[in-house]
């Protein structure tokens, strides 16, 4: 596959000109201004040129194979794929999880990715095989997006999780934007409904767990417990469409509700994140913050800060309210300090908590999509008359370059024409597109896994192209 298991790559043909160190323990890259606009020189054509990976056969490729053959055409879709080991006897294969899973939603949305580039902006969608018709390839695609997303109607009525954002919006919102199905359209404002049951006007916030159970503490009793975690900002997307395309301003009073509370009880002064913040229901007060996957309570968990941002970006570019926008930018500054001060080689690959720096120096690749992701929008916010280039997009642009060179899977997924005048794609030695994140690395964790392909990091790496392509900057 060309990397190791501890994330350090033995390919040097997507390095740049070979200037990062080969191991962990050397001494860092220059994390200047000045290096930083060599990874994003403003040009659409040289930033696509640096990123031209994330528009490859092989990422389609990956993806399409895994929907036509995980799962077998006649059988109802019951799992969906989560994570990919890089060692033992599933090595370089998805391992499913069941279909209520909060990552369900997330392989679906990939899919309804590489049906925007097929219909929208075909020449980020290309293949070698030129007897390949477009037109057929878009309509084998649709077919599986509809199959995968299928189950995800059914979804849409769960009160038990605010997790539904997670799992509607990603392929839903595409279904209803792209192809104008009012199923999908019908099943938001279904789960729109859903998830504002959850809603409390005490603590003014929507509850995100009903349990959190590990090896530490057993917390199982709403009517003591309240527990809200920073995830939940990316969950307010879902409310703020719904709000605006049915004409609901429920909904968007509770989304601005949630994340003020979020803003007041997980964030530190330092701008830093909390992973949990236990509330007390009768009055409304914090109990208890805390990290359910982090490395220690007062630790800064990466993807939780980059849920932070992705969050907070979506609900400043709803409300236009400059209090969500400050506190949005204050994280990712936060967030890129932190990747600016790093010591390794790949610095903008972030760990998977900022706090446990001690070699092997463990990332998560899912944090840096996501919080690239959120970067984006950042950039599209402060944007004045003029300005092509922003400290978001460049660190945006950085993150995403790093985690090509290193955390992009070697093993190639090709497509071709078979004898029946289908596509079908060659099987891969590694079945996710990215290596090398964690998705819950705490030591109290119940499930600890690390260092491994992940369904999530992989659809905001997709997602992150598809904003470059909508945004015109590819």
């Amino acid at each position: 596959m060309g990397k190791y298991a501890n994330g350090v790559s033995n390919d040097s043909s997507r390095s740049s000109s070979n200037t990062f160190p080969s191991d962990d323990n050397t001494a860092p890259s220059s994390t200047n201004d000045e290096n930083e606009q060599f990874f994003c020189i403003e040009p659409a054509s040289q930033i696509g040129f640096q990123l031209q990976e994330l528009f490859s056969e092989s990422c389609a490729g990956k993806i399409w194979r895994t929907a036509a053959n995980l799962i077998p055409a006649n059988e109802r879709i019951d799992r969906f794929p989560e994570y990919v080991l890089s060692f033992g006897p599933t090595a370089g294969n998805y391992t499913t999880r069941e279909a209520k899973f909060w990552t369900c939603g997330f392989f679906p949305g990939s899919l309804y990715c590489l049906l925007e580039r097929s219909s929208r902006f075909p020449k980020a969608f290309p293949f070698q095989d030129s007897s390949i018709n477009r037109q057929k390839l878009h309509d084998q695609l649709l077919t599986q997006c509809r199959r995968w997303s299928e189950p995800l109607h059914e979804m849409a009525f769960r009160t038990d999780t605010h997790d539904v954002g997670f799992i509607i919006m990603p392929a839903l919102r595409q279904d209803w934007e792209l192809t104008g199905n009012k199923k999908s359209m019908n099943s938001l404002l279904i789960a729109a409904e859903s998830l504002v049951s959850r809603f409390d006007n005490k603590v003014g916030a929507i509850r995100s767990w009903n349990q959190c159970v590990s090896n530490r503490y057993h917390i199982t009793d709403r009517e003591t417990n309240f527990l809200v975690i920073i995830d939940s900002m990316c969950n307010l997307d879902l409310l703020f469409y719904a709000g605006y395309q049915g004409g609901n301003q429920r909904y968007i009073d509770i989304a601005i509700s949630h994340a003020r509370a979020v803003a007041k009880a997980l964030i530190r002064p330092d701008n830093s994140t909390f992973h949990v913040c236990n509330f007390d229901p009768k009055t409304g007060s914090i109990q208890s913050q805390f990290t359910h996957q982090g490395y220690q309570d007062d630790s800064t968990w990466s993807r939780g800060q980059a849920w932070g941002i992705l969050g907070f970006a979506q609900t400043y570019r709803w409300t236009k309210d400059p209090f969500f926008l400050s506190i949005a930018t204050s994280l990712a500054d936060h967030f890129i300090h932190h990747l600016r001060s790093a010591t390794y080689h790949h610095p903008y690959v972030p760990l998977w908590d900022f706090d446990d720096s001690q070699a092997p120096y463990l990332r998560d690749t899912s944090a840096g999509m996501i919080a690239a992701n959120g970067m984006l929008l950042l950039h599209q916010a402060i944007q004045t008359d003029g300005q092509n280039s922003s400290t978001y997009l460049r660190a945006a642009i950085r993150i995403a370059k790093e985690t090509i060179d290193l955390s992009l899977a070697d093993a190639k997924a090709v497509f071709y024409l078979t004898a029946d005048g289908t596509v079908d794609i060659t099987k891969p030695d590694f079945e996710s597109i990215l290596m090398n994140a964690t998705a819950n690395n705490n030591q109290y964790a119940i499930m600890r896994y690390k260092d491994h392909g992940l369904v999530y990091a992989d659809y905001y790496f997709l997602e992150f192209g598809n904003k470059l392509l909508r945004m015109g900057l590819i």
